[in-house]
């Protein structure tokens, strides 16, 4: 993998930002910050969907390393939009698009909340072998009250799988990029709260200076770019190799660097940091929400080792 993005890739990434750039301000209730724990950003989806960036994994010269690009942009706002599984997942599972918004869960998990699952048109269901793709209706699911920043949902009724369309033998390649997705997600998010906090320690003062200029606090934050930094190139590099090594590899490294990151963050911003009317939550507890997906950290470890040491994954 080469680790300098060619000049695509950067006209990719610049054209995405800007879009994002217009999109950055926080949700607001009159002329003051809203106190919700997310919002999905309707405008956001319509200028990536309207620009063609969802199908980028398609295009050549692109692929799926250009897709998780276009999702680390997206990411950098502090709505959300369903992004990553439009753009990373189904591109690998069909030659075709799928009525979005897309949610994702497992086939033991159809009775719970799923992020997106409110807002979805889609759902990819992992059966193990194989996956369902299940088309909702509206009044199919209802929104869920939870902390995370994604809007959650659940079904009103367990939707009847035999009536799904099936992908057979899909259910290993879903895991795998679903696995890509949410390292993609969780390193974006993690990055964006660290730049967050960088500036506002730049200007909390405490002490008659900066706290941000106190060195304890100066080599915790370096610790936690490193972090996102290292979650950032192996999502990168996941998405570019398509190997199961990687990808849960990816997985494993983002979820174990969750919660130090978002325990440091929020203790940084100080007591505002632990509100609604703060922005911080929009990208830390989005990574809260990523930290135990698929399994959380126990699952990734188990394929990685059955993938590097044939050892059975349960």
């Amino acid at each position: 993998m080469d680790m300098e993005l060619n000049a695509d890739q950067n006209a990719l990434v610049d054209a995405v930002s800007h879009i994002v750039e217009r999109h950055l301000a926080l949700p607001k209730d009159g002329n003051v910050a809203a106190v919700v724990h997310s919002h999905y950003s309707d405008a956001l989806d319509r200028d990536i969907t309207e620009g063609g960036y969802l199908g980028i994994a398609r295009e050549e010269g692109f692929g799926p390393l250009g897709a998780a690009l276009l999702v680390e942009q997206v990411y950098r706002a502090p709505s959300v939009m369903e992004v990553a599984a439009s753009a990373i997942v189904v591109p690998q599972l069909l030659d075709e698009d799928l009525p979005r918004p897309v949610a994702m869960m497992r086939k033991q998990d159809l009775s719970l909340p799923v992020r997106f699952l409110a807002v979805a048109r889609t759902v990819l269901v992992d059966l193990g072998g194989d996956v369902a793709i299940v088309d909702v209706k509206e009044g199919d699911t209802e929104a869920v009250k939870a902390i995370f920043a994604y809007p959650y949902g659940q079904f009103r009724q367990v939707p009847d799988l035999a009536k799904a369309r099936i992908l057979k033998g899909a259910g290993a390649k879903l895991r795998l990029w679903w696995r890509v997705a949410l390292a993609v997600e969780a390193a974006a998010a993690m990055e964006q709260a660290i730049l967050f906090t960088v500036e506002y320690v730049k200007n909390r003062r405490q002490f008659g200076r900066p706290i941000g200029s106190f060195q304890a606090l100066q080599h915790r934050l370096a610790v936690g770019i490193q972090m996102a930094e290292g979650a950032k190139w192996l999502a990168r590099r996941a998405a570019w190799s398509g190997s199961e090594v990687d990808a849960a590899n990816a997985a494993l490294y983002v979820q174990e660097s969750i919660a130090p990151v978002c325990y440091d963050l929020h203790q940084f911003n100080g007591a505002l940091g632990q509100t609604l009317e703060h922005p911080l939550h929009f990208w830390t507890y989005r990574m809260r929400s990523l930290q135990g997906e698929l399994g959380g950290t126990p699952a990734q470890a188990r394929v990685l080792a059955s993938e590097i040491w044939g050892v059975k994954a349960a």
